[in-house]
């Protein structure tokens, strides 16, 4: 009896024998070991402060100064600049119309056309005045064609032409055009045609008479220096119409 009490009691400490060798700190598993590294590895790297991506939508662009500006008159424009003190700058061409402007000598002025004629030239200022100057008291010259002729509005017209006893034009003849007091001047032009622009209040009867030759005629005769009855003469010398006009007038230089 001795030996099975003795296995009784051996058998019960064997048991916690084998029980606490299996007992032991767990083993972390592998997924463990990786999250806790890699926490320690970012709590140990320095923080750096974070910067802004500018997107397209946010990009800064510094301004660039604009260069000097140093371009020269535009190619194909005209300009002429007064050649005397207290120039007139009219509405229309012709002394009878309203003044807009009173130029200092030098002003610049672009040149837009010309009046049929030639008398006048269409201009524009630097305010961006346009209005209408005599071509006598302006000065500049330009290469290329002519300025186009501009039809002015609201004008009444006398206009006429003269030729010579062989049918050629004559430039260069001046004409009063008269009403009581009121008075315009105007020349023929190369195709011996002058044209006076009145005011539409003007309308009425006027009278036309030659007053003057100027040295640049194609006539060939030297009628500069005439005198007397050496002096070329128009025929008719003096005429009198109703503007509005029905039809333009003839004169024969003789």
């Amino acid at each position: 009896m001795t030996k099975p009490t003795f296995l009784k009691f051996l058998l019960p400490v064997l048991l916690l024998a084998i029980l606490a060798c299996g007992v032991g700190t767990p083993t972390p598993n592998k997924s463990d070991t990786l999250g806790t590294v890699v926490a320690e590895t970012l709590t140990s790297m320095p923080v750096i402060p974070s910067q802004t991506v500018a997107t397209p939508d946010q990009a800064i662009f510094s301004p660039i100064p604009p260069l000097p500006s140093s371009t020269p008159e535009a190619v194909g424009v005209r300009y002429v600049y007064t050649q005397a003190q207290n120039v007139n700058l009219r509405v229309n061409p012709g002394r009878l119309f309203k003044v807009s402007r009173v130029l200092a000598q030098g002003t610049k002025l672009q040149v837009l056309g010309v009046a049929p004629g030639a008398g006048w030239l269409n201009v524009v200022n630097d305010e961006g005045v346009i209005g209408w100057v005599g071509v006598d008291f302006v000065s500049g010259g330009f290469d290329g064609p002519p300025p186009p002729v501009v039809e002015p509005k609201d004008v009444l017209v006398v206009t006429g032409t003269v030729l010579d006893a062989n049918g050629s034009p004559v430039n260069g003849i001046g004409f009063a055009v008269e009403q009581g007091g009121q008075r315009d001047d105007a020349s023929t032009d190369e195709t011996g045609t002058f044209y006076a622009f009145l005011p539409t209040k003007f309308a009425g009867s006027w009278t036309v008479s030659f007053v003057s030759v100027a040295c640049t005629t194609q006539s060939p005769d030297d009628k500069c220096r005439c005198t007397g009855d050496t002096c070329p003469k128009i025929e008719p010398n003096t005429v009198t119409v109703t503007v509005p006009m029905s039809a333009p007038l003839s004169f024969v230089w003789m």
